[in-house]
């Protein structure tokens, strides 16, 4: 090597990665020695690979590995902008050396470092907030399992909907009525019941809950109301939930799953506030305020009996619904920052960065599962990392995707699909999209253009398009 060869190796002092190419500039070997550099790809899945093909803005001209080839010598260059086929753009200083074999050259090696600066990393990497949320995790902050432990302090949104029913539950504190929260499927209504037993008058007193699914029915009415001993085989005098409830809240979770004939039976404890043991004779009067969700609508419930229509004119007094985390995509970012301070404390990791192509997956997904999806997907994801790496990236995610993506795809084999044009199917979709768009934000086409990531002027052209079809 020349002493100039020499001095630009001093310069690079050291390395984050290699990378090994044939003549025909197929990717023959890569190694990265930094977890930053190329975030997002992973070495054996690029193997095989045409270089252009795995960084998409570069060429035999522009390359110092194809011009080490070409021009038969040692290339060095300085600063060079690699974007991978994630969209990761970093910038690099390299040294690219002709491969000898037999007097012919059949490739070239590239020792690469990492220059990239942090305002141009922070283009696609998100930073965490982890000290907002290092108290919820210390051992003395939750309670025992008869008391709420979660305030509305705990529930984490920006979203406008759900300051409003924080907003409520603060104003309604004083009120004694009975509370039914709806919301899908993993949505944190018990999140909502906690805070709004804590938010009350009743905090001091117990906190019960009980999920109404979980319990077969002959034994969820001695549960709920307590037994007496003798009143059925291997019977105790034991207390209900009522009774432990006495002078604060109980949780009936899945209200829907309660079998028609029970409901029908506890009617008469919210009508009189009397309960009475199995195989008891005398009634206890009690002190409670009942809490209930479902994760079904409860006038769909009523349509579907699953759900009386006289109890739920006594359970249904306040009623808040929950939004699905696909409405309020805007509180990703802070649920990511609550969940990965809590899986770095668990798994003992050190995850203060996210990819942005992570971010962009979570922001378009649809998450059926909700908040608790959301949670499983982190604390997966995590569990995939090194110690010593910082960033959750693609890759640590890549297979839940790709289960998910199977699932959907299964779905839609068995469930089939209607063979026509794709052309009318993706106007059929987007006509249904611009719709449901424009229903749920009360007709403002600007909210709309940015829910569908559409400029304002082509939605409203697509508005006035439909709405002329629909009136022919």
């Amino acid at each position: 090597m020349s002493p100039k060869s020499n001095d630009f190796l001093q310069e690079i002092e050291y390395i984050d990665g290699v990378t090994i190419i044939d003549n025909t500039g197929k990717i023959q070997y890569s190694i990265k020695f930094n977890p930053n550099f190329y975030p997002e790809m992973i070495e054996k899945n690029i193997i095989g690979k045409k270089l252009d093909e795995v960084f998409t803005n570069i060429n035999q001209k522009t390359s110092t590995l194809y011009s080490a080839i070409n021009q038969k010598k040692i290339i060095q260059k300085k600063t060079q902008k690699v974007t991978d086929i994630t969209g990761c753009t970093i910038e690099t200083m390299n040294v690219s050396i002709p491969i000898k074999a037999n007097g012919e050259i059949i490739g070239a090696i590239e020792l690469s470092k990492d220059i990239t600066s942090q305002g141009e990393r922070e283009k696609y990497i998100f930073e965490i907030d982890k000290a907002i949320f290092q108290h919820k995790f210390l051992p003395e902050y939750r309670l025992g399992s008869d008391q709420a432990r979660y305030t509305l302090d705990d529930i984490i949104s920006n979203d406008s909907k759900i300051e409003d029913i924080k907003s409520q539950i603060r104003h309604l504190s004083d009120n004694k009525a009975p509370v039914f929260i709806y919301g899908e499927t993993g949505t944190g209504k018990e999140l909502f019941a906690h805070a709004v037993h804590n938010a009350s008058e009743r905090k001091a007193g117990p906190f019960i809950a009980q999920n109404c699914a979980a319990i077969p029915e002959n034994l969820l009415e001695s549960i709920l109301f307590g037994a007496t001993k003798g009143s059925y085989t291997g019977a105790i005098d034991a207390p209900g939930l009522f009774e432990l409830a006495d002078g604060g809240s109980l949780f009936l979770d899945e209200i829907n799953s309660m079998p028609i004939g029970l409901q029908a039976k506890m009617l008469r404890v919210l009508e009189e506030g009397y309960v009475r043991r199995l195989g008891g004779k005398k009634e206890k009067k009690i002190d409670v305020r009942i809490i209930s969700a479902s994760n079904e609508e409860p006038l769909k419930c009523i349509q579907s009996n699953k759900l009386r229509q006289d109890i739920y004119y006594r359970l249904c007094v306040l009623y808040f619904a929950i939004p699905p985390l696909r409405h309020r995509i805007g509180d990703i970012k802070a649920l990511m920052d609550f969940f990965i301070t809590r899986y770095n404390q668990q798994l003992d990791r050190n995850i203060t960065k996210v990819s942005k192509s992570v971010y962009h997956f979570f922001a378009r997904y649809d998450w059926p599962g909700n908040i608790r999806e959301l949670d499983h997907f982190l604390q997966y994801g995590i569990s995939n990392t090194h110690k010593y790496e910082e960033t959750l990236e693609y890759h640590h995610i890549k297979q839940r995707v790709m289960d998910i993506k199977a699932i959907e795809q299964e779905h839609i084999i068995s469930h089939g699909i209607e063979l026509q044009p794709i052309k009318d199917a993706v106007e059929a979709l987007e006509r249904q999209l611009i719709q449901k768009s424009i229903q749920e934000t009360g007709g403002n086409v600007s909210r709309a253009s940015r829910i569908l990531q559409m400029p304002r002027q082509t939605l409203q052209r697509k508005i006035n398009f439909y709405d002329a079809q629909n009136s022919k």
